[in-house]
């Protein structure tokens, strides 16, 4: 019964030498122990499963607006943060050689997106909760479309009035599915969490 006791913080030892060589760091050994009666994992959706790097994949414009124009001032606005779709437009305005302008004024819109003022040009970038929130018109059918791939939009506001609708991709980790394949073998079964709608997270 002594080498009986010996045995398991060995093998606990052994396990965590292990887990370290493979870059875990175990800080609760018997948390450690109790992990293989796990039955779920819950995974962050942006930058776990997926790369969190966005780019833009659609931009649908309203008629009087230059699409040059639209981007430079939505990556001015974006700039500003450091969200990875906010990233993605910036990039995008990088890519094409734009200019990117400072704000003269910025606000956060807490989860609905942002405004500010560049050289006189009110500009917000906004979800379409907030479309529906203020009753701002757009076209349906293309929002419709482009959420239907699992694509995020984000509709760009100049002066108060819809000048666009972009189109967002995250780029998925090619090693989620190996991982998730490998859970589900085990009889593990895995979760998502995110914020994002619906249509993208399917």
């Amino acid at each position: 019964s002594g080498l009986g006791g010996l045995a398991v913080p060995l093998v606990t030892s052994v396990s965590t030498s292990l887990a370290a060589r493979k870059g875990l760091l175990i800080r609760n050994r018997t948390n450690f122990e109790g992990a293989r009666n796990l039955n779920a994992v819950v995974f962050d959706k942006t930058g776990t499963l997926t790369k969190g790097e966005f780019g833009i994949t659609d931009i649908i414009l309203e008629q009087n607006f230059e699409e040059n124009n639209v981007i430079t001032l939505a990556a001015s606005l974006e700039a500003q943060s450091g969200h990875p779709i906010a990233k993605g437009i910036v990039q995008e305005a990088k890519e094409r050689g734009l200019r990117i302008k400072d704000p003269d004024a910025f606000t956060s819109l807490t989860g609905k997106g942002l405004e500010g003022q560049i050289e006189g040009i009110e500009v917000k970038l906004v979800s379409p909760g907030y479309m529906k929130e203020h009753k701002i018109y757009y076209p349906q059918d293309k929002y419709a479309q482009i959420s239907a791939q699992g694509k995020t939009v984000v509709f760009v506001l100049i002066d108060n009035q819809l000048a666009g609708m972009l189109g967002l991709a995250d780029k998925i980790r090619e090693t989620s599915l190996p991982a998730i394949r490998k859970l589900k073998e085990m009889g593990i079964q895995s979760i998502m969490l995110t914020g994002d709608n619906k249509q993208v997270a399917n």
